[in-house]
Formats: structure tokens, C-alpha cells, sequence
């Protein structure tokens, strides 16, 4: 491999050969089929510019092994000229030989056949021509993928004996947790909303961040609780603790998803739901969540940079290095859309395509104003800590929490078994490094446009509610923090286990934007069975009750004179539009006067109408 500086193109290969020096020409010379080697500059450039053209050229190349063809073939039929190295090794697992020797190449000029197609990293341009008759396209970039997971990732530790003073090798085996998501994810955001209804749901009015109360509640009302729930008190495999909080993912991505989405906005010190939020209480959930998705990748609301405790600075001049978050996660997202749908892809593998396959973006237009907890400074822009963090994140934190993708993990002090840290050795650097496979779901593929339709698994039918013919709702088994909080939303509490249906409780509800066939639906879902006919009933003419009356707005109320003013007044072609007669005007006590109704958004129009007819309504306005 040339370390040197490669220039972005050469036009041609004289230019590229006069740009040599003699000694270098003469080792080049004596790459080529035998022959009398000459000694002046002028006759090299000219003995080895003719056995690079037509048959002579071809044969070359035949001579080259597999991965040199690979590494000519992948620059020719490129738009650059430039041999991309970590793109090839990404692609091919490993790079092909440049050098005669083992010296680097700025101590001795010695390089393989390879030397005579590239000139410092650069393949000219009129050479780039010629083998583009005849060298084939590369293979083309894969993707690895599984269709089953294995239960755990073996990893070859070393431990010392200080009694013999020895180091031993030892094979342990750290078992993968699996999440899957999708139907999790749909029911979930369901429970976070209606959290947010209720009030529970606090962030700091400066950063927007929820607080650790709010994150520990919402992990308690999850179904599966968060990713890392518990794990405090486990012990790894390899005999060592886990004596830190890994902190939150799931709870604090809700939180966060939905005040980018626009279904909530702050209050105070807490969330409450916007009209959009209300709404999205009674659709389905996958309209919801695509909501989120295409909301989440636009947003600058956080750079998922930060949620990377370990890498300092970015809130400082840093910052202006950093690059627009839009543009990373469409990067992502364009590698996802290669993914085969229910199959589990290797995170590493997974980074490695998106090399190989071109798909590179910065975290960091200038890295080295970044630096890394205990480390210091960043020296190099490291696509392991920079890059890869950040997709871990965004694919842990995001994608997976709205169900575009199960999970298989490990604790993050385990995430050397799957990024070796290089010269970092092996240290954990966020709470998601544990990360091992994912797969794509179902809803996956439909919100990222694979998919025309998504159609949501069945739901598995749950026994945990008995509806009773008096109006009273028995738990039947234990109820999670969600199913509790929407009863108690819904429903007058009896006891700890026992619920009734009260009109006043349900008209406070509906008030507050839930609805009568929401409760219904969920009763039957939850009971397993039809509800009794009382109830029936009684929800009947709850919804009756509920939908009679209908809000049109504010209006303002003007009385007229006498009744053939206001009669003139509603029918006249310049303000008819804008008012109507109010029905029994006598029923407000005024003794048979007679009013107009002007609603709110055309209050303007009905006041610039009267003006035309000649009059005016003093205090309008």
C-alpha cells in the first residue's frame, strides 16, 4: 500500500512516469518481461510507457493474484482514480501486497507488480482507459447476514496466575439477550403517551433532557422495561461485576422522539400532549411511529453525539466541527435499505459494508478538537470511535425503540468481543457498545420504503381482565404498570384489583381527547371474551352521550335592533357568509330581541360586510 500523499488524478501515465526518478524507473523496468533495461530517464520512460499498452498491458494484469486484479479492477471501473484502502479491506477482508518486503515504502522503493498500474495510490487516467476494455467489473459488495443467532459469543481471555506467574488462556461464553421489537414497540408508545396525559412525564426546560425520575417511571410502564433492566445485580461470565448504571435508552428515547415528533410540548416543567398527541391516542400505533421516524431524521432537536458520555468537548468550540446530524443518519439509513428483511446482521459485519459499499460520512470535520475520557485528544479520525459510536447509538437508542429493529446484545463491558479497540485496547466507551446483531422487522422494511404495506401481527390473545354484568373489571393475573395506568385513566378504582365503570370518571376522560371505543376495544382484548350486555349498554349510551353535543368554536354574539335588521343583515349578499340568525333568541332572556351569531374566523369579514351595508358595530375588534 502507498503511504505516501496520492495525487486525485494523473491524466496520463508519461506524466506519471516522467514524474519518477531513475532509480524508480529502473525498478519498475525490471517488473516487466525481460528485456535490455536502459539507463537514461527519457529511454525508461519510453521502454516502460510501451510495454503498458494493448496485448503487453493485458498480460500484466493476468499475471497479477486475485486481490491485485480485485484492487485494479475496483479503481477502473470507479469515478475515482485513487485506490481506496480501507474501503477495499472492508470489502475483501484484506489487502493486497504492495511492496516486495515488508519496508515501508519510504525507505525503499521495492513494489510488486501492482506499482506499474498505480502511482502513488493514483491509477492514470489514459491507463485507467485501456484496462477498462478488458479488466471486469469487481464482485459485487455483500452483505453478510444469519438466519438464526448463536446463544453466545465465545471470546479467548487471558488470565494471570500470580502464585506461578503465568498467563493462561481461557475460552469463555457470553450469551446474547435478544429483544424483539416490533409489537413491543407499537404497544409501548401507546403507554409513554398516555403517561404524558397524565401528567408524569417531566424534562428540564433547558435541555429538554427527562428527568431521572421520569426516566426510572418510564421504564417501570414499559412492557419489557428498558434494554439493560436489572442487569446491575448480574454477574459477567467472566467473573467480574457490573458496578455501574449503564444509564437509560429506551425511556430516555421516548421522551425525546416524541418532543421531536411534535406530540407533546413542554408545560411548565412537564410534557403535556398537542392536539397531534391526542389524536395519536386513538389511531394505530405504525401511523404513529412513522410519524416518529420521519420527524426523528430531519430533527437537529439532539445529536445523538451526545448521548456518548466519553467524548468530551462537543459543546465547545468543537461543536462547530461537527457535522449536520440530517446527513449521518440519512447515510445510515441508506445502508439499512440494504438489509434482507428477518435476517440478523452482525454489527461489525454490518460496519464493514457500509466501508466497502461506500457509504462514509464524518462525525467530525476536525476530530482532534474532540477528546476522549481518560485517552485525551483525538490524533486521527478513528472510524471506531467516532463513527461507529455514533451508529450504535442511533441504531440502540432509535431505530430499535421504534421497532424498526430487534436486537441481540451484550453488557457493554462485553463490547470488545465486538470492536476491537486497536491501540485503545479493550475499553467500553458508551452504554451501547453491546450491541452485537440486529435484525429488520417487518415494520422496518415498510417505514423505510421497502415495503408498500405493513400489515401488524395479531395481537396474542391475553386473559388478564374478567368484565363483570354489574360495571366492575376484576384482574385476573398480574397487571404491568401500562394496563394499571390506563384503567386508572378510564375507570373509578375499587381496590387493587378491581375497577368499576362510572359515567363521571369516563366523561372526564373522553374530555380529555380518549374515546369510548378505545376502552371498549382494550376490555375485549384484555378479557378475551364478548363484554357482557350492561356494559355493552352502557358504553352504548355513554358514546351517545359523548357524541350528541358538538363544539363549533368560539363565536361572538351581536343583537340587532329589531328582526328585520338582523333578517337584512343574514341575508345580505356581503355578510350572509360570515353570520347567521341565532335560534330562540328568547331563551337568553332578552325579551324577543333578536341576535346574530358571527363566528371567531370571520368576525374580520362580517365587520368589513357591515361597513359596505353602511353600518357599524362599536367595540368590534
Amino acid at each position: 500500500m502507498p503511504y505516501y500523499s496520492q495525487p486525485e488524478q494523473i491524466p496520463t501515465l508519461l506524466e506519471a512516469l516522467n514524474n519518477c526518478t531513475v532509480d524508480q524507473l529502473k525498478v519498475l523496468a525490471q517488473l516487466l518481461p525481460s528485456g535490455t533495461i536502459p539507463t537514461r530517464k527519457a529511454e525508461l520512460v519510453s521502454y516502460v510507457s510501451q510495454r503498458l499498452q494493448g496485448k503487453a498491458l493485458q498480460r500484466l494484469w493476468q499475471q497479477c493474484d486475485r486481490l491485485q486484479q480485485a484492487t485494479i479492477a475496483e479503481v477502473v471501473h470507479s469515478r475515482n482514480d485513487r485506490y481506496q484502502q480501507q474501503r477495499f479491506v472492508s470489502k475483501y477482508g484484506a489487502e493486497a501486497k504492495w511492496q516486495q518486503d515488508d519496508r515501508p515504502s519510504y525507505y525503499s522503493f521495492r513494489p510488486t507488480i501492482l506499482g506499474l498500474f498505480f502511482y502513488s495510490g493514483t491509477m492514470p487516467k489514459d491507463l485507467k482507459a485501456q484496462l477498462k476494455a478488458f479488466v471486469p467489473p469487481p464482485e459485487p459488495t455483500q452483505m453478510d447476514s444469519l438466519e438464526t443467532l448463536p446463544s453466545s459469543l465465545p471470546r479467548t481471555l487471558m488470565t494471570y496466575d500470580n502464585r506461578e506467574r503465568k498467563q493462561y488462556k481461557t475460552t469463555v461464553e457470553f450469551p446474547l439477550t435478544v429483544r424483539e421489537t416490533e409489537a413491543i414497540a407499537r404497544r409501548d408508545v401507546q403507554t409513554v403517551l398516555r403517561l404524558v396525559d397524565l401528567g408524569k412525564v417531566a424534562v428540564s426546560d433547558k435541555t429538554f433532557f427527562p428527568t431521572g425520575a421520569t426516566l426510572n417511571m418510564i421504564a417501570e410502564v414499559l412492557e419489557d422495561g428498558d434494554y439493560y433492566s436489572g442487569w446491575a445485580a448480574k454477574r459477567s461470565p467472566a467473573g467480574w461485576d457490573y458496578e455501574y448504571d449503564i444509564g437509560s435508552i429506551k425511556p430516555f428515547a421516548w421522551t425525546m422522539l416524541l418532543q421531536a415528533g411534535k406530540l407533546v410540548e413542554l408545560n411548565g416543567k412537564r410534557l403535556a400532549l398537542t392536539k397531534a398527541g391526542q389524536k395519536a391516542l386513538n389511531e394505530p400505533s405504525e401511523k404513529t411511529l412513522q410519524t416518529l421516524w420521519k420527524q426523528w431524521l430531519k430533527t437537529t432537536f439532539l445529536d445523538e453525539l451526545r448521548r456518548i458520555d466519553s467524548i468530551k468537548g462537543q459543546t465547545g468550540k468543537a461543536k462547530r466541527s461537527l457535522t449536520a446530524v440530517a446527513g449521518r443518519r440519512n447515510v445510515i439509513v441508506s445502508a439499512l435499505k440494504d438489509c434482507a428483511i428477518d435476517r440478523w446482521v452482525e454489527f461489525s459485519a454490518f460496519l464493514r459494508y457500509m466501508v466497502a459499499a461506500g457509504y462514509d460520512f464524518q462525525v467530525s470535520r476536525n476530530p482532534e478538537s474532540l477528546s476522549l475520557e481518560d485517552y485525551g485528544s483525538f490524533y486521527y479520525n478513528s472510524w471506531m470511535l467516532l463513527e461507529a459510536r455514533y451508529i450504535l447509538c442511533f441504531l440502540f437508542e432509535y431505530v430499535a425503540t421504534l421497532g424498526l429493529i430487534d436486537v441481540a446484545y451484550l453488557h457493554p463491558d462485553e463490547g470488545f468481543l465486538i470492536l476491537p479497540m486497536d491501540h485503545y485496547h479493550e475499553a467500553t466507551f458508551s452504554r451501547y457498545d453491546g450491541l452485537a446483531y440486529f435484525r429488520l422487522t417487518p415494520l422496518g422494511a415498510y417505514l423505510l420504503g421497502l415495503s408498500d404495506r405493513y400489515q401488524p401481527a395479531a395481537p396474542t390473545p391475553k386473559r388478564i381482565l374478567r368484565v363483570l354484568p354489574n360495571l366492575e373489571v376484576v384482574a385476573v393475573s398480574e397487571l404491568s404498570r401500562a394496563d394499571r395506568l390506563l384503567l386508572n385513566s378510564f375507570l373509578v378504582s375499587v381496590s387493587d384489583v378491581v375497577w368499576k365503570l362510572d359515567q363521571a370518571k369516563l366523561l372526564d376522560a373522553i374530555a380529555q381527547g380518549r374515546t369510548v371505543k378505545e376502552l371498549q376495544d382494550w376490555l375485549m382484548a384484555s378479557s378475551g371474551e364478548p363484554l357482557p350486555q350492561p356494559v355493552t349498554q352502557f358504553l352504548a349510551d355513554l358514546q351517545t352521550r359523548t357524541t350528541s353535543l358538538q363544539d363549533l368554536g368560539a363565536a361572538r354574539l351581536i343583537r340587532c335592533a329589531d328582526a328585520a335588521l338582523a333578517a337584512q343583515i343574514a341575508s345580505d349578499s356581503r355578510t350572509k357568509a360570515y353570520c347567521f340568525l341565532a335560534d330562540q333568541p328568547k331563551a337568553i332572556g332578552t325579551g324577543g330581541a333578536c341576535y346574530l351569531v358571527v363566528p371567531a374566523e370571520t368576525e374580520t369579514k362580517f365587520r368589513n360586510g357591515l361597513k359596505k351595508m353602511g353600518y357599524s358595530l362599536p367595540g368590534l375588534g
